[in-house]
């Protein structure tokens, strides 16, 4: 699977664009201020939502962190490993914002991509969450590859409000881009896989969603 990474289109500016094997089970797509700088706004303005978004508000447990890295901490246990590097050129790390990379080479679904933000309030993070869900709905051309489009699809799991969208034709191994977009109390997660269109990819975004549910600040 051929991806572009997003911000190759939303700024330009940031540095050498590679294209990413899937041979090498990498993602390289958006990190959360390029999608936001693609949509026309920053990461706090107004976006649009729609009836998908209604949601059954998961339970949260008493361990709520505060960092986005502890968010994304519990991943491993699933049977991935972070990978250092394919991360997007030109972002910089902060407690409230992250992107991390993780590899199963075992397994069919290969590889993960998480981009966190942890916003001030519910409210902004409401907004924040439109704004993204409306830019990953309509990617760049070329985005995952030539000629490939987003077609919406069911999200795994139902957080505060989730969208999900997938690359309209899989590449030569049969595999697909799934695009989760989750807001969970104050923290919006966009999370990317690779894998084919099987019940263990569907299995694997459920359980990273609920590992990220249990632990999101609210």
């Amino acid at each position: 699977m051929h991806l572009r990474p997003l911000y190759y289109y939303a700024s330009p500016g940031l540095g050498t664009t590679r294209r990413v094997h899937r041979k090498h089970s990498r993602i390289a797509v958006a990190t959360l201020a390029a999608v936001a700088a693609l949509a026309g706004a920053s990461f706090v303005a107004c976006g649009g939502d729609d009836d998908d978004d209604s949601a059954t508000t998961p339970a949260a447990s008493d361990q709520t962190v505060a960092t986005a890295a502890e968010l994304v901490a519990d991943i491993p246990k699933l049977g991935y490993k972070e990978v250092t590097d394919g991360k997007a050129a030109g972002f910089a790390e902060t407690a409230t914002s992250r992107v991390a990379l993780f590899e199963n080479p075992a397994s069919k679904v290969s590889s993960l991509r998480l981009e966190v933000s942890i916003l001030a309030n519910i409210e902004t993070a409401t907004t924040n969450f439109g704004t993204l869900a409306e830019a990953l709905k309509n990617p760049p051309p070329d985005l995952f590859g030539a000629n490939t489009k987003q077609t919406a699809g069911t999200p795994a799991y139902q957080a505060d409000q989730s969208r999900s969208y997938r690359t309209d034709k899989p590449d030569n191994q049969g595999t697909y881009v799934w695009s989760d977009i989750h807001r969970f109390g104050r923290a919006v997660v966009i999370v990317y896989t690779i894998g084919p269109d099987i019940p263990e990819t569907a299995n694997v975004r459920k359980q990273v969603a609920e590992q990220l549910a249990a632990k999101a600040p609210r």
